[in-house]
């Protein structure tokens, strides 16, 4: 009886997810819409786009629920996502036809501009929402865990959770979309840029979902796509430079440790002046120690208000379950503004 009861219960709990699955891919595809519509004056009347990113949406969510895991493990998780959206185009494409011109074919002969985005935001979709699935893997994982594991052990797994929960926020996304969407006709070339940024962010992003390890050089070219994207949104008012020795690229390192301190001084430091600021990120070796810099011209710390974000919390604990008290971070005002943010590790790790 208590069998029955927690099978029910496990049937109960994946129909309300896939309930809310199918939710989040509807709101996914209005957001878009309203995207098109707002930026695409010839784009149509506003509910027959917003037909068309349903038909879009809801199907290639089915695809990927139908076959998602199948062709991962065939074709690997790169590959995977062009099927799968391909699979969900041919559903749902003859169907936003039908329902907008009166021809199920219309998308694959008259608009192939709609084929396109309908390719360009599926794999984003996919990668969204295969993340969330993995992330949804990894918490009954841990749920399982928790009976067998020491108290260090739940720590550190919870704290990577977080870590991969925070890599892509829907926020910085859509505004990246929106950003390269509006690039496109004015500076295609810094669109394809933006877009190659946001896309080295998804792949970076996929691959701390499978490994609790990484690089320096690895994190760096992260930080680097991600202040290239902010600072084509700030239009001019964030300037950055990043200093790493290439014999330090190698260095291991846990991910997103460099993240949470370039978040800061975008969002706190950069972001709020009128004219903007520069942030500096570096690397240096001293003896057997890594120093990794994060400073920024902002307002300072006092208007920061850092020292028990989030963020960093998480960043301290980090590096206290890996090294113990061999690392920490600090942070510094810099005169006459600024902060200075550092995180010294061991080059011998434990």
């Amino acid at each position: 009886m208590r069998f029955r009861l927690a099978c029910m219960a496990s049937s109960w709990r994946g129909d309300c997810l896939r309930l809310t699955s199918f939710v989040l891919v509807g709101l996914f595809s209005l957001a878009i819409a309203v995207l098109v519509w707002w930026l695409a004056d010839d784009a149509g009347s506003f509910p027959q786009i917003l037909t068309v990113s349903l038909c879009i949406g809801w199907p290639v969510y089915l695809a990927f629920e139908l076959a998602h895991e199948r062709l991962s493990r065939w074709l690997g998780p790169w590959l995977a996502p062009v099927p799968v959206v391909a699979l969900g185009l041919a559903l749902g494409l003859p169907l936003a036809g039908a329902l907008v011109a009166g021809q199920p074919l219309f998308f694959f002969s008259g608009d192939f501009g709609t084929l396109g985005l309908g390719l360009f935001f599926g794999i984003t979709g996919f990668l969204i929402f295969g993340t969330r699935e993995r992330l949804r893997e990894t918490r009954e994982l841990l749920a399982e865990a928790e009976l067998k594991q020491s108290q260090q052990g739940k720590l550190l797994a919870e704290s990577e959770l977080k870590s991969m929960q925070a890599q892509i926020e829907p926020h910085f996304l859509f505004n990246t979309l929106s950003n390269i969407t509006q690039l496109i006709r004015s500076n295609p070339d810094l669109a394809v840029s933006t877009l190659e940024n946001l896309t080295t962010l998804l792949r970076g992003s996929l691959a701390r979902t499978r490994s609790s390890e990484s690089t320096l050089g690895q994190e760096i070219d992260f930080a680097e796509a991600y202040l290239a994207i902010q600072a084509t949104r700030l239009q001019g008012r964030l300037r950055y430079e990043i200093e790493l020795p290439e014999e330090l690229r190698d260095v291991p390192l846990p991910p997103l440790l460099i993240q949470p301190l370039l978040e800061n001084a975008v969002i706190h430091g950069v972001e709020p002046l009128p004219e903007g600021g520069d942030i500096l990120l570096t690397a240096r070796q001293f003896d057997d120690e890594v120093v990794l810099s994060v400073c920024d011209t902002g307002p300072g710390i006092s208007e920061h208000g850092l020292s028990s974000g989030t963020g960093l919390r998480n960043v301290r604990e980090r590096l206290r379950l890996r090294y113990g008290t061999d690392a920490e971070l600090t942070l510094t005002a810099t005169f006459p503004d600024g902060l200075l943010a550092e995180i010294f590790i061991p080059l011998a790790t434990p």
